[in-house]
């Protein structure tokens, strides 16, 4: 039988994290590894030697199907739910940001074809058709607005900080191997087939890692149906609009072949021209919900910064373990299969509105 062709793409997500540890509540870089034998074929719970603890994926072809292996994934690490586990013990919880001391940590998305092995040439289709679209993607997965254990008005210091270090802008045709761009053709190793790899998104929950996901599936589909590449920009414009990603997330104005915009309008004109792609998908109700907060400008730096901010307010000598308890128990929350409003209500955070709000326009004009 026929596969549908929105299944002709795997996808793997690595995640990278920061660790709250409990019950002190305090940020470290404390490995998190679950009970071993609780990984699953093709999944990884590894050690990033940048950051501490990484989770990788097991390679999917659905929506609905990666976000459930990144919350299913992502709760192995709660050693409260083993059995064995006394409350009289120390424990740690993966807080999922993009930055908070002095070290980085970030979502990586690798893309391969479903039945045959990446080829340069196919990830160089898809970089071509990806590139413009990155600011985007630095805008939805924005979540660093603490660095250095000070709450800043930037929405991903990790960009604002360490673009030059470890993923350096590249240009729409210059596909590169080198570990340290922006976007790469990673050539596979025995455990690893060839991808392409995107580094821009700052680690995140699962909810706003899929939605970056969900908008790199669809422009990868309309590539393998060989229509032309959606925006185009000059590379000034580019970098003007990647660095506007980084300090206001989607509160930014983003540029679309010449035409800035603000983010809003921007992720509407995204789903009018991508609607075909996106209507085949199988894209779960918790992700609607998710891109209509972003939307409204509500991302995971906006989240987070609320947190932050509202435990700095209420005492600013122990905002972080306020923030630590808060999120500890929030997360706890949201990989047990609860949504991303459950979520910021566990963390004390007042979400926008979004029972009026749409996705694309029928008489926006395009191209």
């Amino acid at each position: 039988m026929n596969e549908p062709f929105h299944r002709s793409v795997t996808i793997g997500v690595e995640l990278e994290s920061y660790t709250i540890v409990v019950p002190d509540h305090y940020v470290s870089r404390q490995l998190l590894f679950p009970r071993k034998g609780l990984s699953e074929k093709g999944e990884r719970f590894t050690r990033d030697w940048s950051i501490g603890s990484e989770y990788n994926s097991r390679p999917f072809r659905s929506i609905r199907e990666g976000l459930f292996l990144l919350k299913a994934g992502l709760r192995k690490y709660d050693a409260g739910l083993y059995r064995s586990f006394s409350t009289t013990h120390r424990s740690r919880k993966p807080l999922l940001v993009g930055g908070w001391r002095d070290r980085f940590a970030g979502t990586h998305i690798h893309l391969a074809t479903a039945h045959k092995p990446l080829d340069r040439k196919t990830a160089g289709l898809f970089a071509y058709h990806l590139h413009d679209h990155i600011p985007l993607l630095i805008a939805v997965g924005a979540n660093s607005p603490v660095w250095g254990d000070t709450i800043t008005e930037l929405a991903s210091n990790r960009i604002i900080r360490a673009s030059k270090l470890y993923f350096r802008p590249g240009k729409r045709r210059g596909l590169t191997s080198r570990s340290l761009d922006e976007m790469l053709f990673s050539r596979g190793r025995i455990t690893k087939p060839p991808t392409l790899e995107i580094r821009v998104m700052d680690a995140n929950i699962p909810e706003y890692a899929m939605a970056a996901v969900c908008l790199v599936k669809a422009i990868v589909l309309r590539a393998l149906r060989r229509k032309a590449a959606t925006n185009k920009l000059r590379h000034p414009a580019y970098l003007e609009t990647r660095e506007n990603a980084a300090r206001k997330g989607m509160k930014a104005e983003l540029c679309w072949s010449g035409r800035w915009m603000s983010a809003a309008d921007y992720l509407d004109r995204f789903f009018w021209v991508y609607r075909a792609e996106l209507a085949e998908m199988d894209i779960p109700q918790e992700m609607w919900t998710t891109f209509k907060l972003l939307k409204r400008g509500f991302d995971g730096s906006a989240l987070l910064h609320a947190c932050a901010q509202g435990a700095y307010d209420e005492h600013p000598q122990t905002w972080q373990r306020r923030f630590c308890k808060r999120y500890a128990s929030a997360i706890d929350l949201l990989l047990s299969g609860n949504t991303i409003l459950d979520f910021a209500k566990a963390l004390r955070v007042e979400v926008p509105d979004t029972r009026e709000v749409w996705l694309g326009r029928r008489r926006l004009k395009l191209l």
